[in-house]
C-alpha cells in the first residue's frame, strides 16, 4: 500500500503544478518583465474643463524622439476617461509587436471628440512639458490638456 500512497501524492503534486502553471504562479511562468514603462497623470487645464466631451476618446501617444512622423511607437485608447486620469505606457502598448519600448520618447495626449485619429475642432491636446521622456524614468510624465483645436 505505500506505493499507492506515493502514487497519490505524486498525482496531487502534478495536479497542483498544472494549476499553478495555468494561473501563471509557477516559477518562470509569468510574463517576462518589460524593459520599462512611463507613467503619469493626464489633467485638463481648468480653463478648458467645460470643453470636455464626456463621451470623447483619449489617445496617449508615444513616439521615438528622433522619429516625429509616421506610426507612433506606442498608443493607448481610452473611451470616456475621467480626469485626472492615471496612465502607464509599456511594451504592451507598442504598435508593432516585438518593437522594444525603450529609450527617449515624446509623449502627448489627445482628447478626441469623435474618436478618430485626425484632429478636429473641439479636440483637446497636450504634451509632457519636459519631452523627451526616458522609458523607465522615475519622474512622472504628467500631461495637461491645454490646447483647444
Amino acid at each position: 500500500m505505500p506505493s499507492l500512497k506515493v502514487f497519490g501524492m505524486a498525482t496531487g503534486i502534478i495536479l497542483l503544478g498544472g494549476i499553478a502553471s495555468y494561473f501563471g504562479l509557477a516559477h518562470g511562468c509569468s510574463k517576462p518583465p518589460t524593459p520599462g514603462n512611463i507613467a503619469g497623470i493626464i489633467a485638463v487645464d481648468p480653463g478648458l474643463a467645460d470643453k470636455v466631451n464626456p463621451s470623447a476618446t483619449l489617445f496617449i501617444i508615444a513616439r521615438k524622439s528622433d522619429v516625429p512622423f509616421g506610426p507612433p511607437l506606442a498608443v493607448q485608447r481610452i473611451q470616456s476617461p475621467e480626469f485626472p486620469f492615471a496612465y502607464t505606457l509599456s511594451g504592451e502598448d507598442v504598435m508593432r509587436p516585438g518593437t522594444p519600448f525603450q529609450g527617449k520618447i515624446t509623449v502627448k495626449a489627445k482628447l478626441d471628440a469623435d474618436g478618430t485619429v485626425g484632429t478636429q475642432p473641439g479636440d483637446l491636446e497636450g504634451q509632457y512639458g519636459k519631452n523627451p521622456a526616458t522609458v523607465g524614468q522615475t519622474e512622472a510624465v504628467d500631461i495637461t490638456l491645454n490646447t483647444l483645436h
